[in-house]
Formats: structure tokens, sequence, C-alpha cells
């Protein structure tokens, strides 16, 4: 496994410490995890499970076929 040196400022360490901390992980897993997070090159299953549960939005005409003929436009 490769190793990473990044040099961060003191406030920067602690809020990635407090934010592990909170996550219930160490300082390397959350930071391996916003990484992945970041990185990734496809949409989450979570996403992928929403295809198809939208019905299609009509086009413009069909929005519009009720709404009666457009004047026409003064030229300036």
């Amino acid at each position: 496994m490769k190793q990473l040196i990044l040099e961060i400022d003191e406030t920067t360490e602690a809020r990635i410490y407090t934010a592990a901390k909170t996550a219930g992980l160490s300082t390397q897993q959350w930071l391996k995890r916003i990484i992945d997070e970041k990185t990734v090159a496809s949409w989450p299953d979570s996403v992928k499970a929403l295809a198809g549960t939208w019905q299609d939005v009509p086009f413009s005409d069909e929005l519009r076929k009720g709404e009666g003929q457009d004047v026409t436009r003064e030229n300036f």
C-alpha cells in the first residue's frame, strides 16, 4: 500500500480529527472514505436505483397545447 505525505495547517488537522472522531473512524480511515467518495467514477447504487421511478416530463408543445395561440410580437 502506498503512503501519502500531506502538509496541513493545525486548524485543518483539528477539523479532520474532529470529523473522524465524530464518524467513529481513525483519521486515516476517514480521509480514505472522503477520497473514495470524491473520486468515484460511477453513480452510487442509491442513485442508480432511482432510474425509471419518475415519469418523463412532457415536452413544451404538450404542456402548452391547451393555452391557445400566441399573439404576434410587435416590431421595434
